[in-house]
């Protein structure tokens, strides 16, 4: 069932012509009708999202174009202005790029692989420690070695950086981040732990519903498809807060069989 309001409400719509039929071929036919239409709803916010894109990307680079030249250097409103020009379209990027992946990605079809989950956890916070606007950011990991799952290396670490990320925003003065892994029976136990201020109980139900979002210039996208990557390799995903502060990321993923 989508939980998409907008496409819910299109889908009844479309749905009361069927009130007639019966049993199993009424639903049947509700089902296909209701993927059907949703397919070419994703197709449309695909198709506008690469339409707006294109001029986007015109007015991004005529912003870096025109901040180079010496006339506009000289005059500081307009070097401001066209700052604020282009960090807004370079926003407007981002959330058109989540928008695509949203509505286009079929993660049934990615080529899957053996993973070592501890070096993919660490090549993760590589990424951030290479970074000067993370020098104040702590990591520290407990990572057992021989830990295998199959899945996507590029869907796993952008798993992992999304909620690394979201680790660190949420996080206040010195922030420390912390992963584990526990094996459990056939699963894997992945946690990150922030030292933030945690997220009010009423909201967390909400996070992983697509376009909510608790940050002022958050899209409400990103929780959604990390939950997607994830139950698509037969895993969980959950956040819950910690005592007496911070957030904790838990994600269960099976183990591949001849794990020891």
């Amino acid at each position: 069932m989508n939980t998409w309001p907008f496409f819910n409400r299109i889908n009844w719509k479309k749905m009361r012509p069927f009130k007639k039929q019966k049993g199993k071929q009424k639903v049947l036919v509700k089902e296909e009708k209701r993927e059907n239409h949703d397919e070419i709803i994703g197709r449309l916010a695909a198709f506008f999202a690469h339409e707006i894109r294109n001029p986007l990307t015109s007015i991004i680079g005529f912003t870096q174009f025109l901040e180079q030249d010496q006339t506009v250097k000289a005059d500081p409103k307009i070097s401001q202005y066209l700052s604020i020009i282009k960090d807004e379209a370079l926003r407007m990027e981002s959330l058109i790029q989540e928008l695509l992946i949203l509505s286009t990605t079929d993660f049934q079809k990615d080529h899957l692989s053996i993973i070592n989950v501890k070096n993919m956890v660490e090549k993760s916070i590589a990424i951030f420690k290479m970074q000067p606007e993370y020098e104040n950011v702590q990591f520290s990991t407990d990572l057992p070695d021989e830990i295998y799952i199959t899945g996507n290396e590029s869907r796993l670490k952008q798993l992992f950086v999304n909620l690394m990320n979201n680790a660190i925003e949420a996080s206040e003065g010195d922030c420390l981040i912390h992963t584990r892994l526990k094996k459990e029976d056939k699963d894997v136990w992945i946690f990150i732990t922030d030292n933030g201020k945690g997220v009010p109980e009423e909201l967390i139900d909400h996070l992983f519903s697509p376009f909510f979002t608790t940050k002022e210039e958050g899209t409400g996208v990103g929780l959604p498809i990390c939950k997607a990557i994830v139950e698509t390799l037969n895993g969980e995903l959950s956040i819950q807060n910690q005592q007496p502060k911070g957030t904790q990321v838990r994600i269960r993923l099976p183990l591949i069989k001849n794990t020891p």
